[in-house]
């Protein structure tokens, strides 16, 4: 059985097809275009899965079923998204849209649940049945799973985690909030802030400049920088202490850590680690893992996959 996973983000198309144990076959990938409209993201997908099966000498209908992840709110029993800011997309039947299009069962969901999925399936998650993933990057995604299964929410987001509120009077959020996690510990929150210190005069060896990114910060903060250093604990002190906030709540058996800052290390992993117990204090009771992530670009892709083989032993027992 072939499974077809695929990870649309406002950007880039990037599919793969999938073995029912998780092996990722073959991959690929085509600008989004989402300007176009809808009806032309969906063409473009149904050419990159006819490519994609062509290359490995099969047939559409070789493959049983597809699963998509999309940034946005996601009604998963309908198929419906009903908000994904970035593909210009309201209340889409994106399920019913594709499945005609492929021909094949479809299955939907949050982008950021899909790659908890994958991870938990074939990744840094595997041997946990219940997982927080958190992505950084120019935002903070983040999927939960409780007893093997993804916790949406009422509203179809389920733990947003880049938008629990961490500071009362903090900096203004593109969601129109204040203080949000993302505007304080995301990849783009350690750009601004490492900039806003050398305007102040502080200074480093690392110099500001069109290029300057959180990946060169954290570079500088491993080789010793004391400012790249000052701007990564920063961050890390909220994300730990969000951290923290959600396993009170939730208790989950692992944190997965995701996205390119996640790639440095423990630069990044050692301090998180840090304030995440100082914030849990009594309350952690026994040690809990803080993980890379380890599929990288490929956790939408296999995360999805994993979401269509859900679906089709879900009609299977019926």
């Amino acid at each position: 059985m072939c499974l077809l996973g695929i990870d649309l983000g406002g950007t880039t198309i990037k599919a793969g097809l999938v073995d029912i144990k998780g092996r990722l076959l073959v991959k690929g990938q085509v600008p989004t275009g989402a300007a176009e409209g809808a009806g032309a993201v969906l063409e473009r997908i149904a050419t990159l899965a006819g490519d994609l099966a062509r290359g490995q000498g099969l047939a559409m209908q070789d493959i049983k079923g597809a699963g998509i992840g999309i940034p946005g709110s996601v009604e998963v029993e309908k198929g419906l998204v009903h908000l994904a800011p970035n593909l210009f997309w309201r209340d889409y039947p994106l399920r019913a849209e594709l499945a005609a299009r492929l021909n094949l069962p479809v299955a939907v969901d949050n982008d950021a649940h899909v790659a908890a999925l994958g991870e938990m399936w074939q990744g840094a998650g595997q041997g946990f049945n219940s997982l927080l993933m958190v992505t950084i990057g120019t935002g903070i995604g983040s999927g939960l799973i409780i007893d093997g299964h993804i916790r949406r929410g009422v509203f179809g987001y389920g733990a947003e985690m880049g938008h629990v509120k961490m500071v009362r009077e903090g900096p203004q959020c593109h969601c129109g909030g204040r203080g949000c996690l993302e505007t304080l510990a995301s990849a783009t929150a350690m750009v601004r802030r490492f900039r806003e210190y050398l305007a102040a005069g502080q200074s480093s060896r690392l110099q500001d400049g069109p290029d300057l990114g959180a990946r060169e910060i954290l570079t500088a903060a491993a080789a010793g920088d004391e400012l790249a250093t000052r701007v990564v604990d920063f961050a890390a002190s909220y994300l730990g202490m969000a951290l923290a906030n959600a396993v009170l709540l939730v208790g989950p058996e692992a944190i997965i850590i995701g996205g390119g800052p996640a790639q440095a290390g423990e630069v990044i992993l050692a301090p998180i680690r840090k304030y995440l117990a100082e914030s849990l204090g009594a309350w952690q009771i026994k040690p809990l893992p803080v993980l890379a992530a380890r599929l990288g670009n490929e956790a939408g892709i296999i995360g999805a996959a994993r979401l269509a083989l859900e679906l089709l032993e879900h009609r299977e027992s019926f």
